[in-house]
C-alpha cells in the first residue's frame, strides 16, 4: 500500500470497507478518502494484501485485514 491506493479491508466486526489514501486537501470522509497522515493510513502504508495491521483509533487499538489493494484515478 502506498499513497493513492484504494484498499479494501475487513474490520474486527467482520465489516468490509474501502478506503482511498489521499493528500490532506483531498480528504472526504463521506467518500472514504482518508489522509495519508491518519493513523489508519499510516498503519496500511507498506503493507500488502493478506496482511493484518494494528492501528490506534479513537475507539482504541484495532486490527484490520487487507483484502485488496488497487490504484485507480481519483475523481
Amino acid at each position: 500500500v502506498q499513497f493513492g491506493a484504494t484498499v479494501t479491508v475487513r474490520h474486527e466486526d467482520e465489516s468490509e470497507r474501502i478506503y482511498t489514501i489521499v493528500g490532506i486537501d483531498e480528504v472526504d470522509l463521506t467518500r472514504n478518502r482518508i489522509s495519508w497522515m491518519s493513523p489508519l493510513a499510516r498503519a496500511l502504508m507498506r503493507a500488502s494484501e493478506g496482511d493484518v495491521v494494528i492501528f490506534q483509533s479513537p475507539k482504541g487499538q484495532q486490527e484490520i485485514e487487507i483484502l485488496s489493494v488497487c490504484y485507480r484515478p481519483v475523481d
